[in-house]
């Protein structure tokens, strides 16, 4: 039988912990959620404006060859004639089927054209293969498909041309034995090559009885794969791309393989365009992995663009922030439910003397005078006034314990916006503030004000591109918070005319610029520090420019940031490189940053950004590698 609770002192304690446990679950909860929101908003963006990009460069680079191979039906269909037979003599033919990778025998009668064979003679295949300057295929239905009998193409020692088998099972056989005219294309296991292909039925007396093949090259397949594979999603993902088929069209390794066994596939194929979540076993480690993947239909090349990674490759930042979170709640429910006991008993102390003084009182035992150490002569005024004293205490212990949740709460609600702001500056920010407290100075409660302000900005309402005003108002915030903490060691100097602040740029450009400034060159100054941020129109271009009177940057570093920015070395500044890669990703490689600095005279970091009057609504990098916008 559980025993009820009888002290005070344990239910104020149950008390006070469930409310700790339960405030700072919510807003941990609310924190985590939004933040995953906001990165899932950034991967399902970046994965969208790659597939557009993508395809995009497979519209602009691929020749479509379609009109060529409806002109060498023609021409086939032409040197056929109508004059097609079957002759009672067979022919065997060893098979190859490529879809189960089996061979096979089948004997077939011979089809003859104006009572010619047709089949090993191979003469009317290269008759049209002169006047197309194509390959040109004679197949011959069986009864397991259509098997190739003729060819133009001959040579190499393993080609698998004549006895090439299209089973009725495939979706090739469906498809010519429906449209009976059918375009499309197909890969060339020798060439390693994609070809636009058509196919047309031959019929005797109303009966399809084979088929006429032809091809063509398609060009510039070498350049558009390599400039799909250079694109990078994420840190290990890649695009590649399939046709409606399951066959695949361009990767790095499973170019002319079929995929449609994964489930995955065969929904992405039915769909087209979206995006999906599904589950693989990695082939290496043999682990079960999950991915994340958009996808698009380009209807003029009937191929799909598949664009995607591992959810842990786009997440893991947000899973790390979860596991510290939890961590650091756990250690603040435990801690506050100590507190809470230890306040409790503090409470209720003066409640047990009240109650122990009483009964004494009722015992007629008491010296009312020293025992309730009362000023008053009446017992009850004696009471009250004991009382009053505990409430005014209590009220403020109550103080100060709304006041300690309010500065956990900001504490915790900061701690998630890694994304938007520097954890280390968060930390430190948050320490001068505890700091400032103990020490009851007032412009704490004005570095709170200012850190909400800067969590409201960075959170904005997930927009991409923002006013060169509104990036100001987010700096200012942090060089506000930053001037606080330094105590004014440095002072900041903004030139910046008017008619430049409506100017259009992307987000959180000029934060990790002024904090390099402060970190890394006035971090070790004790006054006199200065950071200028000004902006200049040159042509068509906004030249935004932050300086520091700093210590500079030694010869070897600079050389060292400089390699990084170029992606010659891959040790640097993130807060440089990421700045430097967005303005290339959203501009161009016309567009970036640039650094000038010498040791002990300061540093200069100058963006170049487009001239921007209207807020794009998205972007694209053209073929000649100027930025196009779409507003």
């Amino acid at each position: 039988m559980i025993r009820p609770i009888t002290k005070l002192s344990t239910k104020l304690s149950i008390a006070y912990g469930l409310l700790f446990a339960l405030v700072l679950s919510f807003s941990g909860f609310f924190v985590y959620t939004s933040v995953e929101r906001v990165i899932s908003e950034t991967v399902d963006s970046s994965l969208d404006s790659i597939s557009d990009l993508i395809r995009q460069i497979v519209e602009t680079n691929m020749e479509n060859k379609r009109g060529e191979t409806r002109k060498d039906l023609i021409v086939a269909q032409h040197y056929l004639g109508t004059d097609i037979g079957i002759d009672e003599n067979t022919v065997t033919y060893i098979t190859f089927n490529p879809v189960n990778e089996q061979r096979g025998e089948i004997t077939l009668p011979t089809l003859t054209v104006n009572g010619i064979p047709v089949g090993n003679e191979h003469w009317i295949v290269d008759q049209i293969h002169i006047n197309t300057q194509g390959t040109v295929s004679l197949y011959q239905l069986s009864q397991e498909g259509f098997v190739c009998i003729s060819t133009s193409e001959r040579t190499g020692e393993n080609y698998q041309g004549i006895g090439w088998l299209i089973p009725k099972d495939s979706p090739l056989y469906t498809l010519m034995m429906r449209e009976q005219t059918w375009f499309g294309r197909d890969y060339d296991y020798i060439a390693k090559q994609w070809l636009f292909t058509g196919y047309k039925l031959i019929y005797l007396e109303g009966r399809v009885i084979g088929a006429i093949h032809v091809a063509q090259q398609q060009t510039q397949m070498e350049n558009l794969r390599k400039d799909i594979l250079s694109i990078p999603v994420g840190s290990s993902g890649f695009p590649y791309i399939i046709d409606y088929v399951g066959k695949v069209v361009v990767h790095p390794s499973l170019e002319g393989k079929y995929l449609l066994h994964h489930d995955f596939m065969l929904d992405l194929v039915f769909k087209r365009n979206g995006r999906i979540r599904y589950t693989r076993i990695d082939e290496i480690t043999g682990d079960l992995v999950e991915y994340i993947a958009y996808f698009k239909y380009i209807p003029e090349m009937n191929w799909i663009v598949i664009v995607g990674s591992t959810v842990q490759d786009f997440y893991g930042g947000l899973y790390l922030v979860r596991v510290m979170m939890i961590a650091v709640f756990g250690t603040a429910i435990l801690t506050t439910q100590i507190l809470s006991l230890l306040l409790g008993r503090k409470i209720t102390k003066p409640i047990t003397i009240i109650t122990r003084k009483i009964k004494e009182i009722s015992e007629g035992e008491a010296n009312l005078s020293q025992t309730l150490d009362v000023r008053s002569s009446d017992e009850v005024g004696k009471l009250s006034e004991y009382f009053n004293n505990f409430v005014k205490k209590l009220k403020n212990i109550s103080t100060l314990e709304r006041h300690g949740v309010e500065v956990m709460l900001r504490d915790t609600q900061m701690n998630a916006l890694q994304a938007q702001i520097n954890p280390h500056f968060l930390y430190n920010t948050l320490e001068t503030i505890r700091f400032m407290i103990s020490m009851n100075d007032k412009r704490s409660m004005d570095m709170v004000k200012l850190l909400a302000q800067l969590f409201r900005v960075s959170i904005g309402k997930g927009e991409k591109y923002v006013t060169l005003r509104s990036e100001l108002e987010h700096v200012n915030l942090y060089l506000e918070l930053q001037k606080i903490r330094y105590s004014n060691r440095f002072s900041v100097e903004i030139a910046i005319n008017e008619d430049l602040m409506d100017l259009y740029t992307i987000k959180f450009l000029l934060q990790p610029l002024v904090e390099n400034s402060i970190y890394h060159g006035l971090e070790e100054i004790e006054g006199g520090g200065i950071i200028r941020i000004s902006a200049l129109r040159k042509k068509e271009r906004l030249i935004v420019s932050v300086y520091d009177n700093g210590a500079g940057i030694p010869p070897q570093k600079r050389d060292t940031i400089l390699a990084h920015l170029k992606n010659e070395d891959r040790t640097g500044s993130v807060g440089l490189q990421n700045v430097h890669d967005r303005i290339h990703l959203h501009f161009g490689d016309d567009y970036g940053l640039t650094i000038e600095s010498a040791e002990g005279m300061g540093t200069t970091v100058t963006l170049s950004l487009p001239w921007l009057t209207l807020k794009p609504k998205s972007t694209y990098i053209s073929e000649n590698r100027r930025p196009v916008f779409i507003y």
